[in-house]
């Protein structure tokens, strides 16, 4: 067999390694009952028999939280609105209809617009979503306030997207937008731009570049690898909050994704699917992943390693393999959604990060002074899946 012939099977074996890992993906996505932002299964059919997106009125919560009585009356005004039946208490409007494409971090955010016989903002309330609580209630905390009090006609606050949570709060600007838009009977002007801004995505794709170059060096300098560290725990991960989860992947496969709006997630997501193609297997694990390169960070402070052999080494990279294989198999039946929400990454964005994510991101940078990449080797179900979409046979000791 020829050198060109191994290197054709190298690269469909990969491919193959990259489909096997989507369709478990998509199937833990299925089970939401959501793919690539379309409703698919039972679902779907329930949507279509209910046209719960379109006429579906807020419910008893949603009423308190625009600041309306429970027992209010609504009477359908369209399909995507509800005149108040209480004197003449003004309109809820439903952006959900409009906003398909407009999505979160884990999905859409369609939201409820109370607004008074005067045309003036009078309350917002969120629908479900699937966001990751704490980072939403930030976000909407950040957002709703400034819209409250506008009137509909002229409404166009200058509202900075909430730190730590931009997906979700450009979307949440989106759908309030969305909802005047439709009450004042004119089209949404909503403008493409990636969700961290484009200071902070140009910045994203230089320290990925940075690191992509480090990693091609024959001769590599500890104190270029230093200041790549460096970079990815303080522009990658502490300033743009920019990290690959299984949440992000699997949002990616449920609810598809806008490529201008998810730009910093999709270049870190080409880096880690591309780079093993040209020899450079587990690129975004060495190179470019925040909390990989905080807990090799914590390692070289210099306190004494525990030593741990070759056989114990190895078990312990099979529970990373038993970890992945169980969250996917709760995500498969439908029980595992909320585990994502404890994966330590998001402790970065630490404003929004709940304290069980930042006590576990705080446990395995402590360990890591004593054992470098526990984390990383043991635990971490995207480090799993990508090793997968890589083949990999075989698991080193970092150690050595």
């Amino acid at each position: 067999m020829t050198q060109k012939q191994q290197n054709l099977i190298y690269f469909l074996q990969r491919l193959l390694s990259l489909l096997v890992v989507f369709l478990m993906l998509a199937a833990a996505a299925v089970w939401s009952g959501r793919l690539f932002g379309r409703d698919v299964g039972a679902t779907a059919k329930k949507n279509d028999d209910a046209e719960i997106a379109a006429k579906a009125a807020p419910t008893a919560d949603e009423l308190a939280a625009l600041g309306l009585p429970t027992g209010i009356a609504l009477t359908p005004r369209d399909s995507v609105s509800w005149l108040v039946a209480e004197g003449d208490s003004g309109v809820i409007v439903s952006s959900k209809s409009f906003t398909k494409d407009i999505e979160g971090f884990a999905g859409p955010v369609p939201v409820y617009v109370w607004f008074d016989a005067d045309g003036v903002i009078a309350g917002i309330a969120a629908a479900d979503n699937a966001e990751t609580p704490d980072f939403f209630r930030s976000a909407f905390e950040g957002i709703a306030p400034a819209w409250k009090g506008q009137a509909a006609e002229s409404a166009s606050p200058q509202v900075d997207a909430v730190t730590g949570a931009t997906y979700t709060s450009r979307a949440l600007t989106a759908n309030i937008r969305a909802a005047v838009d439709t009450y004042n009977a004119s089209a949404s002007a909503y403008t493409a731009q990636p969700a961290i801004g484009w200071t902070k995505t140009i910045a994203v794709g230089a320290v990925l570049l940075l690191g992509i170059a480090a990693s091609f060096m024959k001769k590599k300098q500890k104190w270029l690898r230093i200041v790549l560290l460096l970079l990815n725990v303080g522009v990658l991960g502490f300033w743009c909050g920019q990290f690959l989860s299984l949440s992000l992947l699997k949002g990616f496969v449920a609810n598809g994704f806008d490529p201008v709006l998810a730009l910093p997630s999709v270049m870190m997501l080409a880096v880690a699917v591309l780079l093993p193609l040209f020899g450079r297997g587990k690129h975004y694990c060495l190179w470019a992943c925040p909390f990989g390169s905080l807990q090799e960070l914590a390692a070289m402070i210099g306190l004494p390693h525990i030593k741990i052999g070759q056989k114990a080494w190895r078990v312990m990279g099979q529970a990373r393999t038993f970890v992945l294989a169980l969250l996917l198999l709760l995500l498969w039946t439908g029980f595992g959604a909320w585990l994502l929400d404890y994966e330590p990454f998001s402790a970065f964005i630490f404003t929004n990060a709940s304290p069980a994510v930042l006590m576990l991101a705080g446990a395995f940078v402590v360990t890591g002074l004593f054992v470098p990449r526990l984390w990383c080797h043991t635990f971490c179900p995207v480090g799993e899946l990508l090793s997968l979409a890589e083949t990999s046979s075989k698991k080193k000791n970092p150690h050595k």
